[in-house]
Protein backbone atom coordinates (compact mmCIF):
# COMPACT_ATOMS: atom_id res chain seq x y z
CA UNK A 1 0.00 0.00 0.00
CA UNK A 2 1.33 3.78 -0.65
CA UNK A 3 0.73 6.41 1.97
CA UNK A 4 -0.13 9.75 0.03
CA UNK A 5 0.51 12.74 2.43
CA UNK A 6 -1.73 15.63 1.32
CA UNK A 7 -1.00 19.36 3.95
CA UNK A 8 -4.01 22.15 2.84
CA UNK A 9 -4.03 25.34 3.98
CA UNK A 10 -6.25 27.58 2.51
CA UNK A 11 -6.91 26.49 -1.02
CA UNK A 12 -10.18 26.20 -1.14
CA UNK A 13 -10.36 26.93 -5.19
CA UNK A 14 -8.12 23.86 -5.59
CA UNK A 15 -8.08 21.34 -3.43
CA UNK A 16 -10.94 19.25 -4.96
CA UNK A 17 -9.02 18.95 -7.82
CA UNK A 18 -6.26 17.78 -5.94
CA UNK A 19 -8.06 14.70 -4.42
CA UNK A 20 -10.30 14.04 -7.22
CA UNK A 21 -6.98 13.56 -9.23
CA UNK A 22 -5.80 10.76 -6.28
CA UNK A 23 -8.80 8.94 -6.03
CA UNK A 24 -9.25 8.43 -10.17
CA UNK A 25 -5.72 6.79 -9.57
CA UNK A 26 -5.00 3.53 -11.96
CA UNK A 27 -3.04 1.94 -8.86
CA UNK A 28 -5.90 1.70 -5.85
CA UNK A 29 -3.70 0.38 -3.54
CA UNK A 30 -3.66 3.61 -1.15
CA UNK A 31 -4.58 5.49 2.01
CA UNK A 32 -4.78 9.16 1.54
CA UNK A 33 -3.63 11.13 4.66
CA UNK A 34 -4.94 14.89 4.30
CA UNK A 35 -3.56 17.00 7.09
CA UNK A 36 -5.79 20.25 7.21
CA UNK A 37 -3.27 22.52 8.61
CA UNK A 38 -5.09 25.21 10.56
CA UNK A 39 -7.36 26.20 7.48
CA UNK A 40 -9.34 29.63 7.79
CA UNK A 41 -11.68 29.20 4.56
CA UNK A 42 -13.27 25.99 3.32
CA UNK A 43 -10.72 24.30 2.49
CA UNK A 44 -10.85 21.64 6.11
CA UNK A 45 -14.87 21.42 5.07
CA UNK A 46 -14.35 20.78 1.53
CA UNK A 47 -11.88 17.43 2.24
CA UNK A 48 -14.94 16.32 5.47
CA UNK A 49 -17.41 16.35 2.31
CA UNK A 50 -14.73 14.20 0.26
CA UNK A 51 -13.74 11.86 2.97
CA UNK A 52 -17.53 10.40 2.62
CA UNK A 53 -17.22 9.64 -0.49
CA UNK A 54 -14.13 7.12 0.17
CA UNK A 55 -12.82 5.07 2.93
CA UNK A 56 -9.11 5.28 1.74
CA UNK A 57 -9.43 8.59 2.78
CA UNK A 58 -8.51 10.47 6.84
CA UNK A 59 -8.35 13.80 7.43
CA UNK A 60 -6.56 15.17 10.59
CA UNK A 61 -7.40 19.01 11.15
CA UNK A 62 -4.55 20.62 13.52
CA UNK A 63 -3.35 24.18 14.47
CA UNK A 64 -1.71 25.96 11.74
CA UNK A 65 2.11 24.56 11.71
CA UNK A 66 3.06 25.05 8.03
CA UNK A 67 3.57 22.83 5.33
CA UNK A 68 6.61 21.35 7.17
CA UNK A 69 4.82 20.43 10.28
CA UNK A 70 1.41 19.41 8.21
CA UNK A 71 4.04 16.99 6.43
CA UNK A 72 5.57 15.82 9.55
CA UNK A 73 2.21 15.09 11.17
CA UNK A 74 1.15 12.81 7.97
CA UNK A 75 4.41 11.01 8.04
CA UNK A 76 3.56 10.11 11.57
CA UNK A 77 -0.01 8.27 10.48
CA UNK A 78 1.14 6.55 7.65
CA UNK A 79 1.16 2.68 7.29
CA UNK A 80 2.28 2.06 3.88
CA UNK A 81 5.53 0.86 2.46
CA UNK A 82 5.70 3.56 0.38
CA UNK A 83 5.05 7.02 0.49
CA UNK A 84 4.86 10.13 -0.95
CA UNK A 85 4.12 14.01 -0.85
CA UNK A 86 1.35 15.86 -3.04
CA UNK A 87 0.58 19.58 -2.25
CA UNK A 88 -2.94 20.28 -2.37
CA UNK A 89 -2.95 22.95 -5.10
CA UNK A 90 -0.90 20.46 -6.98
CA UNK A 91 -2.87 17.36 -8.87
CA UNK A 92 -1.19 13.98 -10.85
CA UNK A 93 -1.56 11.82 -14.16
CA UNK A 94 -3.94 9.23 -13.71
CA UNK A 95 -0.97 6.94 -13.75
CA UNK A 96 1.03 8.74 -11.17
CA UNK A 97 1.22 6.16 -8.36
CA UNK A 98 1.00 3.19 -10.80
CA UNK A 99 4.23 4.29 -12.72
CA UNK A 100 6.26 5.16 -9.61
CA UNK A 101 5.36 2.00 -7.74
CA UNK A 102 5.91 0.05 -11.00
CA UNK A 103 9.49 1.69 -11.21
CA UNK A 104 10.14 1.01 -7.69
CA UNK A 105 9.63 -2.32 -8.08
CA UNK A 106 10.83 -3.33 -10.99
CA UNK A 107 14.08 -1.78 -10.55
CA UNK A 108 14.02 -2.25 -6.52
CA UNK A 109 14.97 1.23 -6.08
CA UNK A 110 14.37 3.25 -2.86
CA UNK A 111 13.41 6.34 -4.16
CA UNK A 112 11.03 6.66 -7.45
CA UNK A 113 10.71 9.67 -9.17
CA UNK A 114 8.71 11.35 -12.00
CA UNK A 115 9.21 15.11 -14.05
CA UNK A 116 6.33 17.12 -13.69
CA UNK A 117 4.70 20.29 -15.48
CA UNK A 118 4.32 23.32 -15.03
CA UNK A 119 0.71 24.72 -15.13
CA UNK A 120 -0.74 28.14 -14.84
CA UNK A 121 -3.85 29.98 -14.10
CA UNK A 122 -4.73 30.25 -17.73
CA UNK A 123 -3.94 26.89 -18.53
CA UNK A 124 -0.69 27.38 -20.10
CA UNK A 125 1.67 24.35 -19.71
CA UNK A 126 5.24 23.66 -19.59
CA UNK A 127 6.64 20.29 -19.33
CA UNK A 128 10.11 20.31 -17.53
CA UNK A 129 11.39 17.05 -19.23
CA UNK A 130 11.17 15.97 -23.15
CA UNK A 131 8.67 12.93 -22.40
CA UNK A 132 10.68 9.90 -24.28
CA UNK A 133 9.59 7.44 -21.77
CA UNK A 134 12.72 7.02 -20.66
CA UNK A 135 13.85 5.78 -17.26
CA UNK A 136 17.55 6.17 -15.74
CA UNK A 137 18.96 4.58 -12.75
CA UNK A 138 20.79 6.12 -10.03
CA UNK A 139 22.78 5.34 -7.30
CA UNK A 140 21.82 7.83 -4.19
CA UNK A 141 25.03 9.65 -4.76
CA UNK A 142 24.52 10.30 -8.36
CA UNK A 143 20.93 11.47 -7.68
CA UNK A 144 22.39 14.10 -5.31
CA UNK A 145 24.83 14.95 -7.94
CA UNK A 146 22.06 15.53 -10.49
CA UNK A 147 20.83 18.24 -7.37
CA UNK A 148 24.17 19.84 -6.77
CA UNK A 149 26.25 20.07 -10.14
CA UNK A 150 23.02 19.77 -12.11
CA UNK A 151 20.68 21.30 -10.36
CA UNK A 152 17.99 19.06 -11.65
CA UNK A 153 14.50 20.35 -10.30
CA UNK A 154 12.70 16.75 -10.15
CA UNK A 155 15.42 15.73 -8.04
CA UNK A 156 15.05 18.75 -5.70
CA UNK A 157 11.48 18.69 -4.30
CA UNK A 158 9.70 16.46 -1.70
CA UNK A 159 6.87 16.25 -4.39
CA UNK A 160 6.38 13.94 -7.41
CA UNK A 161 8.43 10.73 -5.62
CA UNK A 162 7.54 8.03 -3.98
CA UNK A 163 9.61 7.08 -1.20
CA UNK A 164 10.22 3.52 0.56
CA UNK A 165 9.54 3.27 4.48
CA UNK A 166 12.60 2.52 5.33
CA UNK A 167 13.26 6.25 4.56
CA UNK A 168 11.19 7.58 6.66
CA UNK A 169 13.47 8.67 9.78
CA UNK A 170 14.91 11.10 7.14
CA UNK A 171 12.10 12.73 5.66
CA UNK A 172 11.43 14.89 8.27
CA UNK A 173 11.04 18.73 7.55
CA UNK A 174 12.72 21.63 9.15
CA UNK A 175 9.12 23.12 10.98
CA UNK A 176 8.97 27.22 10.37
CA UNK A 177 11.22 27.06 7.29
CA UNK A 178 10.61 27.64 3.75
CA UNK A 179 12.15 26.02 1.09
CA UNK A 180 12.10 22.81 3.42
CA UNK A 181 12.84 20.40 0.35
CA UNK A 182 15.96 21.67 -0.11
CA UNK A 183 17.12 21.03 3.74
CA UNK A 184 16.47 17.33 3.57
CA UNK A 185 16.08 16.13 -0.41
CA UNK A 186 19.76 15.64 -0.87
CA UNK A 187 20.62 13.73 2.63
CA UNK A 188 17.71 11.16 2.23
CA UNK A 189 18.81 10.60 -1.56
CA UNK A 190 22.35 10.08 -0.53
CA UNK A 191 21.77 7.59 2.29
CA UNK A 192 19.49 5.80 -0.65
CA UNK A 193 21.07 2.89 -2.27
CA UNK A 194 19.49 2.99 -5.32
CA UNK A 195 16.92 5.83 -7.37
CA UNK A 196 15.05 5.31 -10.62
CA UNK A 197 13.46 8.23 -12.44
CA UNK A 198 10.82 8.62 -15.33
CA UNK A 199 11.23 11.19 -17.34
CA UNK A 200 7.08 11.94 -17.87
CA UNK A 201 5.31 14.80 -17.15
CA UNK A 202 2.98 13.28 -14.09
CA UNK A 203 2.83 15.53 -11.58
CA UNK A 204 1.20 18.94 -12.17
CA UNK A 205 3.24 21.78 -10.14
CA UNK A 206 0.63 24.45 -10.52
CA UNK A 207 1.92 28.26 -10.50
CA UNK A 208 -0.18 30.66 -9.06
CA UNK A 209 1.41 34.10 -10.64
CA UNK A 210 3.09 34.17 -14.46
CA UNK A 211 6.34 33.83 -13.40
CA UNK A 212 8.07 32.26 -10.26
CA UNK A 213 10.63 35.60 -10.04
CA UNK A 214 7.60 37.91 -10.35
CA UNK A 215 5.63 36.42 -7.29
CA UNK A 216 7.49 38.68 -4.87
CA UNK A 217 9.73 37.95 -2.40
CA UNK A 218 10.01 38.04 1.69
CA UNK A 219 13.49 37.55 4.65
CA UNK A 220 11.96 33.71 4.82
CA UNK A 221 12.86 32.87 1.60
CA UNK A 222 16.41 33.60 2.22
CA UNK A 223 15.79 30.20 4.16
CA UNK A 224 17.12 28.58 0.87
CA UNK A 225 20.43 30.08 1.66
CA UNK A 226 20.81 28.85 4.50
CA UNK A 227 19.88 25.30 3.15
CA UNK A 228 22.21 25.71 0.69
CA UNK A 229 25.10 26.77 3.08
CA UNK A 230 24.46 24.10 5.30
CA UNK A 231 24.70 21.56 1.93
CA UNK A 232 28.38 22.65 2.15
CA UNK A 233 29.16 21.78 5.35
CA UNK A 234 27.50 17.70 5.17
CA UNK A 235 29.33 17.20 2.09
CA UNK A 236 32.63 18.43 3.68
CA UNK A 237 31.67 16.18 6.60
CA UNK A 238 31.62 13.07 4.02
CA UNK A 239 34.82 14.15 1.92
CA UNK A 240 33.30 14.34 -1.15
CA UNK A 241 35.21 17.05 -2.31
CA UNK A 242 33.53 17.43 -5.71
CA UNK A 243 30.04 17.24 -4.56
CA UNK A 244 31.26 20.34 -1.81
CA UNK A 245 32.55 22.59 -4.86
CA UNK A 246 29.47 22.40 -6.79
CA UNK A 247 27.19 22.82 -3.69
CA UNK A 248 29.71 26.20 -3.52
CA UNK A 249 28.78 27.54 -6.87
CA UNK A 250 25.33 26.41 -6.60
CA UNK A 251 25.43 28.42 -3.16
CA UNK A 252 27.23 30.85 -4.84
CA UNK A 253 25.14 31.43 -7.64
CA UNK A 254 21.87 31.40 -5.49
CA UNK A 255 23.41 34.48 -3.34
CA UNK A 256 23.56 36.31 -6.27
CA UNK A 257 19.26 35.23 -7.29
CA UNK A 258 18.67 36.44 -3.59
CA UNK A 259 20.48 39.63 -4.17
CA UNK A 260 18.66 40.21 -6.95
CA UNK A 261 15.23 39.53 -5.71
CA UNK A 262 16.00 41.75 -2.31
CA UNK A 263 16.75 44.71 -4.46
CA UNK A 264 13.85 44.62 -6.53
CA UNK A 265 11.20 43.61 -4.17
CA UNK A 266 12.54 45.04 -1.04
CA UNK A 267 15.35 47.38 -1.33
CA UNK A 268 15.00 48.92 1.87
CA UNK A 269 16.89 46.39 3.60
CA UNK A 270 20.40 47.71 2.76
CA UNK A 271 21.47 45.64 5.64
CA UNK A 272 20.51 42.29 4.06
CA UNK A 273 21.91 43.23 0.63
CA UNK A 274 25.18 44.12 2.40
CA UNK A 275 25.59 41.00 3.86
CA UNK A 276 24.52 38.70 0.80
CA UNK A 277 27.24 41.00 -1.15
CA UNK A 278 29.70 40.24 1.64
CA UNK A 279 29.24 36.38 1.94
CA UNK A 280 29.34 36.21 -1.79
CA UNK A 281 32.76 37.98 -1.59
CA UNK A 282 34.18 35.31 0.61
CA UNK A 283 33.21 32.80 -0.88
CA UNK A 284 34.12 33.66 -4.32
CA UNK A 285 37.69 35.00 -3.18
CA UNK A 286 38.55 31.79 -1.10
CA UNK A 287 37.25 29.50 -3.62
CA UNK A 288 37.44 31.06 -7.29
CA UNK A 289 39.66 28.76 -8.84
CA UNK A 290 37.81 25.43 -8.00
CA UNK A 291 34.57 27.26 -8.51
CA UNK A 292 34.98 28.60 -11.62
CA UNK A 293 36.37 25.31 -12.77
CA UNK A 294 33.09 23.37 -12.59
CA UNK A 295 31.10 26.57 -13.99
CA UNK A 296 29.61 26.28 -17.39
CA UNK A 297 30.18 29.19 -19.53
CA UNK A 298 26.74 31.15 -18.41
CA UNK A 299 27.36 30.69 -15.08
CA UNK A 300 30.96 31.98 -15.87
CA UNK A 301 29.72 34.89 -17.14
CA UNK A 302 26.89 35.23 -14.41
CA UNK A 303 29.34 35.04 -11.99
CA UNK A 304 31.90 37.62 -13.84
CA UNK A 305 28.84 40.45 -14.34
CA UNK A 306 27.80 39.79 -10.16
CA UNK A 307 31.25 40.35 -9.51
CA UNK A 308 31.95 43.44 -11.59
CA UNK A 309 28.58 44.72 -10.33
CA UNK A 310 25.34 43.84 -8.73
CA UNK A 311 23.88 46.28 -10.28
CA UNK A 312 24.65 45.81 -13.74
CA UNK A 313 24.05 42.03 -12.83
CA UNK A 314 20.35 43.00 -12.17
CA UNK A 315 19.57 45.00 -14.68
CA UNK A 316 20.48 41.59 -17.18
CA UNK A 317 18.51 39.71 -14.36
CA UNK A 318 15.40 41.69 -15.14
CA UNK A 319 15.92 41.80 -18.77
CA UNK A 320 15.82 37.37 -18.91
CA UNK A 321 12.71 37.36 -16.63
CA UNK A 322 10.94 39.54 -18.70
CA UNK A 323 12.00 37.51 -22.18
CA UNK A 324 11.86 34.21 -20.49
CA UNK A 325 9.09 34.55 -17.64
CA UNK A 326 8.04 30.95 -17.63
CA UNK A 327 10.43 29.07 -16.10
Amino acid sequence: MISIIVPVYNVEKYVKRCIESILEQTHKEFELIIVDDGSTDRSGEICDTLKKSDSRIRVIHQENGGLSAARNRGLTEASGEYITYIDSDDYIDVSYLETLYQNAVKYQADVSVCAFRLVWENNKTKSMSDGKCEVKQYTGREAVWEIVANNKSSMITAWGKLYHHTLRDLLIYPEGRLHEDEFVTYKMLYQAKKVVESDMPLYNYFQRGKSIMNDGYSKRRLDKIVALKEAIGFFESKKETELTVYAMKRYLLNIQIAWYRVKKFMPEEKAILTELNAEWKTLYKQNKADIVGKSSLVDKISILVYGISPSMYCVIAEVANKLFPYY
